[in-house]
This record gives C-alpha cells, sequence and structure tokens, in this order.
C-alpha cells in the first residue's frame, strides 16, 4: 500500500493522521491475532495452514483492488492482518525443527530478509504499476501472485521429519492448557523484555516500508514511479542486513559464545546504529545522502531483526517456540500499529519528518536498553 499512499490519500480525501491510521489497521489485526496464530503454528502442520494463510492473503488484496471506499479499503487491510499473523511463526516452527539452537541464525536471517526483499521489489514493481495503471491494479496484481505462491507451496512441500506426516488437523488445545502456558511464559521476565525489545525493531521498519515513497514524493518531490525506485535502495540493504544478521550471529555462536550472547550482542549494537542514522536523515542535504544514511539505518535495521528473532528461539525448548515469538511479535506488532499513525500525526503537526524520526530514535534506543538487560534468563 506504501506505494500508492498518496494516491489513495488523494482519492479518499484523506489527512496525514487518517492514512496512518489505515496503514495502522493491518498491524492491529495482526497484533490481536498473534497469540492465537502462536498456539495454532505449535499445534498445527504447516503446509495446510501456510496454504490457508496464502490463500486468504490474495482474497484480502483483491478486496483491496475492489473497495469503493476507505471502509472497504478498511476492512481488507483487517483480513490482511489476520491472513499473515500466522506466516512467520510457522516459518520460525519449522526452521526450529530442523537446526540445532546454535545453527538457526542463518535460516532465519533467509526467512526474516525475505520481507525486506519484498520490501526491494516492491517499490519498484508496485510503483511502476500504480503509475500506469492506477493503485487498483497493483493490488489485484499482488493477490495474484499471492495464489500462485500458495499452489506452489502446497505442490512442493513436504514434512520435515524423514518419517511420518503432518496432521492435516491442528490439534484443538484445551482451553485451560492455553491459559497455563501463556501464564507461564508472562511469568519470566524474558518475555516481556522480548515483546518490549522488538517494538522498535518492528517500528523501524514500519517507518520506512509504510513512509518511504511518501517521503521522497513530498519532501523530496520525486513522482510515485521515481520514489518507488528510491525507495528500493534503502530496502535493499536492509535484505542485505538481515542476511548478515545470520552469519554474524552463527559466526559468534561457533566461536564459543553462548546462543544466546551470540544473537543478544549484534541486536544490541545495530539498534544502537539504527537509532542514531534515523534521526539523521531529516538533516540530510542532498537524496544521495539520505538514501546512503537510511540504507545504513534499514542495514543495522535487518542484523536487528534476524537476531532479535533467532534469540527468541535460543531462551526456550522447541514446543513452546512459536508462542513466546508470538508474544514478541505482540510487541513487534505494536510497534507496526504505532509506526504510521505517529508518522501520520507527526507529520500533520510540524509538516516534515524530522519530528518523526526523532520519536523513532528514541522508541529504537528504549528498545536497546529492553533487550541488553532483560532478555539474560533462560526461559524454562
Amino acid at each position: 500500500m506504501a506505494a500508492a499512499n498518496v494516491d489513495i490519500a488523494r482519492e479518499f480525501g484523506l489527512s496525514f493522521t487518517e492514512l496512518g491510521v489505515l496503514l495502522s489497521s493491518f498491524a492491529s489485526v495482526y497484533l490481536v491475532c498473534q497469540i492465537p496464530a502462536g498456539l495454532l503454528a505449535d499445534r498445527a502442520g504447516g503446509r495446510w495452514l501456510l496454504f490457508s494463510c496464502l490463500l486468504l492473503w490474495s482474497v484480502a488484496q483483491w478486496l483491496s483492488a475492489l473497495a469503493g471506499s476507505v471502509h472497504g479499503l478498511l476492512v481488507a487491510r483487517c483480513l490482511l492482518g489476520v491472513s499473515e499473523a500466522p506466516v512467520f511463526l510457522i516459518g520460525t516452527r519449522l526452521v526450529t525443527r530442523y537446526f540445532e539452537p546454535a545453527r538457526r541464525a542463518t535460516p532465519i536471517a533467509f526467512l526474516n530478509a525475505s520481507s525486506s526483499l519484498g520490501q526491494v521489489i516492491g517499490p519498484m514493481m508496485l510503483g511502476a504499476v500504480s503509475g500506469a495503471f492506477g493503485w487498483r491494479a497493483m493490488f489485484a496484481f499482488v493477490g495474484s501472485l499471492s495464489a500462485g505462491l500458495a499452489l506452489l507451496w502446497i505442490s512442493i512441500y513436504r514434512n520435515p521429519k524423514a518419517t511420518g506426516s503432518e496432521p492435516e488437523q491442528p490439534e484443538p488445545p484445551r482451553a485451560e492448557k492455553v491459559i497455563h502456558e501463556l501464564r507461564r511464559l508472562l511469568s519470566f521476565r524474558t518475555s516481556w523484555a522480548l515483546a518490549g525489545g522488538f517494538v522498535g525493531v518492528i517500528y523501524l521498519q514500519w517507518l520506512y516500508a509504510a513512509w518511504l515513497p511518501t517521503y521522497f514524493q513530498t519532501a523530496r518531490h520525486f513522482t510515485v514511479s521515481q520514489a518507488g525506485y528510491l525507495s528500493s535502495v534503502p530496502q535493499f540493504a536492509g535484505f542485505i542486513g538481515g542476511l548478515a544478521g545470520g552469519i554474524v550471529t552463527d559466526r559468534l555462536a561457533r566461536r564459543g559464545w553462548t546462543p544466546a550472547r551470540a544473537c543478544r550482542t549484534p541486536l544490541v549494537a545495530a539498534l544502537l546504529v539504527a537509532a542514531v542514522t534515523t534521526m539523521l536523515v531529516p538533516f540530510c542535504a542532498t537524496t544521495t545522502l539520505a538514501v546512503i544514511v537510511m540504507s545504513v539505518s534499514l542495514f543495522a535495521t535487518g542484523i536487528a531483526m534476524t537476531s532479535g528473532w533467532t534469540l527468541g528461539t535460543v531462551l526456550i525448548d522447541e514446543g513452546s517456540v512459536a508462542t513466546l515469538e508470538a508474544i514478541q511479535n505482540m510487541g513487534g506488532s505494536l510497534g507496526a500499529v504505532m509506526a504510521p499513525v505517529l508518522t501520520g500525526a507527526a507529520l500533520q503537526h510540524s509538516g516534515s519528518f524530522t519530528l518523526a524520526m526523532a520519536i523513532a530514535g528514541v522508541i529504537t534506543l528504549g528498545s536497546a536498553a529492553l533487550y541488553r538487560i532483560g532478555t539474560r534468563t533462560r526461559i524454562s
């Protein structure tokens, strides 16, 4: 949607604040669905669950293309949040089945970096589609791609175990067991620190994902297609950073660091770099310098994303990993809700991105502190 923010706001008469609320609707529903999605991912087979998510995601995109009002678009965005909530949790659960704790960072890096790769391809491809055929064609195009991906997944995926098969239907958990598991996990300070720390990671990711094309169109006065191409450069740096986070973390673990320390150290360092560079963006004199500084910020954010997600997998046993990651991702989802709303409100109030970037930097510094002091105890 970020590729067509300006066009959508113009058609429906939205202010920056209202646009921010619309952008955050996806993340709001995504947040609410995290705990149910985590419990489901821990108990269900990944094959049919992910297939269903991809098909529902496709439907949501087609509904966006057909939306005749902002309310229709809002409903489609909420459905998108429901469909995407289990996706990364399923992927993380599968990684824990394939790899030992000291070897999980690199595969998780590929899993998480895929979202950054989408942010690289999306602005270029969808900006061009939107510029040529309108923003509705953009949603229809993405919905068709998702349906094709669902069919590809169900055709090629097989259970990672050598024998046996995944359950075709999720095992329905008893209510008292679900409540007991949540209470147990939430009784640990580590769970809260993971959730609070991830707020800053995803806040930064969503700040750039939701508002970067708008920044280039409004602050730097480029066209929608040009903004799409420019936005892809920092997002590509984020993709590389996501991969680098896995490599660095695994190398530190191979040198004898504990898996938790190997994740925590690059995570905190990356968040500090991302916070400072984000706050510097509005003061860049040229577009070239702004792109370079944003690229450094998103590269660091990519490292933090991979290291933070891997940290959750090494602080708990495999059987509850998706539920813990869901708790952590609830914090991330809160960041995803906050970023579009606070950025839109800051833009509406100040007329520039300076205040918005400063808010993002402060939130990220707070997240670095939470990870540094709150994730030293493993959940048993």
